[in-house]
């Protein structure tokens, strides 16, 4: 099968699934005008426009499980234009199974985080569900326009992440680090590697009981474009909060150097699996035990990052 991305956004790399894909081409239509040279054209093209509500929510959070959850979900309008705003209203609602009824789980504020490629953003919201199933998302903000908006998603909460629950053991995965590599460039596809990040494998990381920070990222061929900007945020948290933590940069793809024009051609790292990723970037925070205390999908800034970890020192 062969997807067609947004002008800009480079080829789907080898080796992601295609759930990953179904869950992130909204996400690559919702930033194509950020992300190409077109940057006033309509995100969603004419071909896929076809009335429904005047505005959208686009989910683009993959693994949510029982439990809190960072929902990330972008705004469009019926013409496939972003709509942003400074922060959004949210209720969860879940929908009882075979009654025409909905039960309210939780309302919250999303604050709006601009997207690091693009000139647009997404909305975060923490969210804390107790049952799996099928909820409905209702989102009510007023743009920056100054115009009241309404709009509504669907999405499923499974029994159980694919990625480490948060307060379970995090996967002793042995990575590559730069003492053992030939070359940098062979365990990083990152163009200005910070060799910080790359000092020691997660397992070791792990055996010194201090707080860990890992990023899950290929700078080269993320498909969303963000995996590089993330890379740049932990090396903020880094230099922010020095030897407080460890910090560590997983390149998601065996010998990135290594490549068929814009395709890696070296699988993936055993790690990916041992964390069940289902999308990269991911975003890890493990606490001096050895425990996960918290984990992002997709892009997230070192203030939240920062945040977090302040919270285990």
């Amino acid at each position: 099968m062969k997807i067609k991305l947004p002008s800009g956004l480079g080829q789907i790399p080898r080796g992601l699934k295609l759930q990953t894909l179904i869950f992130l081409v909204p996400l690559l239509l919702l930033f194509a005008a950020g992300c190409s040279s077109g940057s006033n054209d309509p995100i969603i093209s004419s071909e896929l426009e076809a009335g429904g509500p005047e505005y959208s929510a686009v989910i683009i959070t993959t693994d949510l499980a029982v439990g809190y959850n960072r929902i990330l979900f972008g705004i469009i309008n019926r013409e496939g234009m972003p709509v942003p705003g400074a922060s959004s209203e949210v209720a969860a609602y879940f929908l009882v199974p075979q009654e025409d009824a909905r039960e309210l789980k939780e309302t919250v504020t999303a604050p709006f985080i601009k997207w690091p490629t693009a000139a647009q953003g997404v909305f975060a919201a923490p969210i804390d569900l107790d049952i799996p199933g099928l909820y409905e998302l209702d989102v009510n903000f007023t743009s920056n326009d100054g115009i009241p908006i309404f709009a509504q998603a669907n999405f499923i909460i499974k029994e159980t992440a694919s990625t480490p629950a948060i307060g379970g053991a995090a996967p002793t995965s042995v990575t590559h680090t730069a003492a053992k590599a030939d070359d940098i460039s062979h365990i990083t596809s990152a163009t200005e590697p910070d060799l910080d990040l790359y000092e020691y494998s997660i397992h070791e990381a792990l055996l010194q009981e201090k707080p860990l920070v890992i990023v899950f990222a290929t700078p080269a061929f993320c498909v969303s474009a963000t995996c590089g900007p993330q890379v740049g945020e932990l090396t903020k948290v880094k230099e922010k909060l020095g030897d407080q933590a460890n910090y560590i940069h997983v390149e998601v793809f065996e010998d990135p150097h290594l490549a068929d024009g814009e395709r890696p051609t070296g699988g993936l790292v055993p790690a990916v699996g041992e964390w069940g990723l289902p999308t990269e970037p991911w975003t890890f925070i493990v606490d001096s035990k050895g425990l996960i205390y918290a984990k992002f999908e997709q892009f997230t800034t070192a203030e939240e990052i920062e945040a977090r970890l302040l919270e285990i020192f």
